[in-house]
């Protein structure tokens, strides 16, 4: 089994990068769906595959082994019956690394379907707030206590009363400030710091909690100057076996 990534760039043709699956690769296997989640509860997502469509095939397990000391927040959004809030995005909140979003689908990958879980890994950072918004548009503010961490939340569709509730402060983190509603927004640091990026870069570019800096090189539609500046490149990566 051979992985490749790929991507474009302007006035040349693509380039592909080989990458090597290591312990995941099965040469053997003819893999029919796979899915990730955290299989024991330890809050590290494990990654399941099942093999064989005319016959039966064991399953494969491979579980993470790495950063079993980070911490680590699972969400689950419920509706008003109970049941597991499809299309509902949850934006975590953390104190160094801003937000981070995830969203609980219907379903992905082939003969498979993902947890209807917001996993949140977040390395040695602390998680400071929370915000979920059901498909109805109803949203759901609240902290994080510190004791919170490294568990599973389960929350509830909101009644009229409860929509926004403040068990502890809360905190927007780096790259987000409070808005008059009282929910966190992106902070637009190109316009708040207009002086921000280097003279060898300074085209800023507001980013979801950030921003970056680019090189005053213009780039065709659809693609963007490299971090040196040298070359215009894709904004889009591929892959596939």
């Amino acid at each position: 089994m051979k992985r490749r990534r790929v991507g474009r760039r302007e006035h040349a043709d693509p380039f592909m990068e080989e990458l090597n699956p290591g312990d995941a690769s099965e040469p053997e296997g003819r893999g029919t769906g796979g899915a990730v989640t955290d299989y024991d509860g330890d809050g590290m997502l494990d990654l399941i595959l099942s093999h064989g469509e005319s016959m039966a095939q064991p399953l494969s397990v491979f579980k993470g082994k790495q950063g079993l000391k980070n911490h680590w927040l699972r969400v689950i959004p419920r509706t008003k019956y109970g049941a597991f809030a499809r299309g509902a995005k949850v934006v975590l909140y953390t104190k160094k690394s801003g937000a981070h979003l995830r969203i609980i689908d219907g379903g992905s990958g082939y003969l498979c379907e993902m947890e209807p879980v917001a996993h949140f890994g977040l390395g040695k950072d602390e998680a400071s707030s929370l915000e979920v918004t059901w498909p109805d548009g109803k949203i759901f503010t609240r902290g994080i206590a510190e004791g919170e961490m490294n568990s599973v939340l389960e929350i509830a569709y909101p009644l009229e009363e409860d929509s926004v509730t403040k068990p502890t402060a809360i905190e927007c983190g780096q790259g987000f400030s409070m808005n008059e509603n009282g929910h966190c927004a992106d902070t637009d640091e190109c316009i708040q710091f207009p002086f921000v990026c280097p003279r060898e870069k300074p085209i800023c570019i507001n980013t979801y909690g950030g921003y970056k800096c680019r090189p005053n090189r213009r780039c065709n539609r659809g693609f963007e100057p490299n971090e040196d500046g040298t070359a215009c490149v894709g904004d889009e990566n591929g892959a596939w076996r």
